[in-house]
């Protein structure tokens, strides 16, 4: 069953986004608080999700409602995995279609962080929300695009899409070209219950990457493409 959370609230703070964007100089903070006000206004972040269940898994080919994935991530985290949820999670075509009206390039990057916060809370309220409706524990994710280029391939949000349902109509979320959300500030994937919690960061090798989640895992890295 397609379902759709719309009466997400906004938690974040200013003093939070301040502290995020590393702003000092009093005029700047300033500007920073009138601009996420502004955008707190506009801001209605929204998440779409469909209950789905892994079908068949060979190799690295995952079946999942119909639709095959390749991955050896797939295959190796929801090798034990029966039941998932497939799901996009968005800042919102409001506050993004608003934001780019801005000319100013610094002004533009600050609200590009402020509208990855609404995002945030999106995916905390989903996860609080999935956690709540089905009494789970644990969650873990896995997310096409996200970490090296061999974990999930970013082109197969395509077929994630398609498995979801009419995400654009939805939610107003839709791919380019290049298989990016539209807002960008969007997220998509698989979640579902399981007793150790994982995210696909420990299985990414890149250094220094701002939104690694936990650490690289080798034992785990070589276990799953070993």
């Amino acid at each position: 069953m397609l379902r759709k959370l719309d009466d997400i609230p906004v938690t974040i703070n200013i003093e939070q986004v301040i502290e995020r964007l590393k702003i000092e100089e009093p005029e700047d903070i300033e500007i920073v608080a009138g601009l996420f006000e502004k955008a707190k206004e506009k801001a209605k972040p929204k998440v779409l999700y469909r209950e789905a269940f892994v079908e068949e898994i060979k190799g690295r080919n995952v079946r999942i409602n119909g639709c095959n994935f390749e991955s050896a991530v797939l295959a190796a985290t929801l090798k034990d995995i029966h039941r998932v949820f497939a799901y996009v999670c968005t800042c919102g075509t409001e506050v993004d279609d608003w934001s780019h009206g801005e000319p100013d390039y610094i002004l533009s990057l600050w609200l590009d962080m402020i509208k990855e916060f609404f995002l945030f809370d999106a995916h905390k309220f989903f996860v609080s929300h999935l956690k709540q409706s089905y009494n789970f524990e644990k969650l873990s994710t896995v997310n096409p695009g996200s970490g090296d280029l061999e974990n999930w391939a970013i082109s197969q949000q395509a077929q994630l899409f398609d498995m979801i349902g009419d995400v654009k109509s939805e939610i107003g979320v839709e791919l380019n070209k290049s298989f990016l959300m539209v807002p960008i500030k969007s997220t998509s994937g698989l979640i579902f219950p399981s007793e150790t919690e994982f995210s696909n960061c420990a299985l990414c090798t890149r250094k220094n990457c701002k939104g690694r989640r936990v650490e690289f895992d080798g034992a785990l890295y070589a276990r799953t493409f070993g």
